[in-house]
């Protein structure tokens, strides 16, 4: 049984719980909008829309404004079923925002809540939360490996920084998995004292390991830990990969996100 108040936290995680200054993270929080900015420049979102159509122009600019002045850029929009006005997207794409189709990125993505234990099967894989800087390092490359991308480059000059706020607990735990005693798989997942579930984000397989039970470990690692920490439901943004995977684990469907990219804040 999936609570409502676990199926907004899944549709618009950003907006619930605390943001400790030690985190890294800054968020703006209005009735109309949720503005998170990372740690990095390139970490800006903005999602729990609820606007009237008569605010969008007036809210574009105010969020425009506000990731000019911190610098941020490439502000990615996550427009949710409960997002009003029903016609958001057409409105902002007319103001110019796009569908997020750069690599590595998806313009649509499905939330999806797992509230009861997925189904154990030995695959042979390893998956656990890193263990050092070097670890933490090596799931920067993973990443970027199974999704195509070069973030390696942006998150690499701060590691760090970050592998310290995720021990204290800061920031995502970061996980990874081997097959056959080779690194093939990374995913991340927020734990938040405040927070009704737990968050699972960034996970990914490198393509040579696909099809063989990576994926599946690093979600019932998440979930063994997430139990161990007395919320046992898991919460994600799942991509056209990652959904058919999820759902023979038991995985349901709570809303429907579109993403739109600002090309001015890039």
């Amino acid at each position: 049984m999936i609570s409502e108040e676990v199926r907004r936290f899944a549709e618009d995680p950003s907006a619930f719980g605390s943001i400790e200054p030690e985190s890294g993270y800054e968020r703006v929080l209005t009735p109309h909008y949720c503005l998170l900015f990372g740690p990095v420049t390139t970490f800006t979102s903005v999602s729990r829309l609820r606007l009237d159509p008569e605010d969008v122009p007036e809210v574009l600019a105010e969020v425009r404004a506000a990731i000019a002045e911190r610098g941020h850029r490439e502000a990615m929009w996550w427009i949710g079923s409960s997002a009003t006005p029903s016609d958001l997207i057409d409105l902002l794409e007319a103001r110019g925002l796009v569908p997020d189709e750069r690599e590595g990125s998806e313009p649509h993505a499905t939330t999806m809540v797992l509230a009861e234990a997925p189904p154990q099967r030995e695959t042979g894989v390893v998956a656990r939360r890193v263990a050092d800087l070097e670890e933490y390092r090596l799931a920067n490359r993973i990443t970027d490996a199974a999704f195509g991308s070069d973030s390696a480059s942006t998150w690499d000059p701060v590691a760090e920084e970050r592998f310290a706020a995720e021990r204290a607990g800061h920031a995502p735990r970061t996980y990874l998995v081997w097959l056959d005693d080779e690194p093939v798989g990374v995913a991340r997942a927020l734990f938040a004292s405040d927070c009704p579930a737990v968050l699972m984000i960034g996970g990914g397989v490198v393509p040579q390991a696909r099809g063989r039970g990576v994926y599946r470990a690093l979600v019932e690692a998440r979930w063994e830990d997430a139990v161990a920490a007395g919320k046992p439901a898991l919460c994600t943004q799942a991509g056209r990969m990652s959904r058919p995977v999820l759902e023979p684990l038991g995985f349901l469907a709570v809303a429907e996100q579109e993403v739109l990219l600002d090309p001015t804040t890039c």
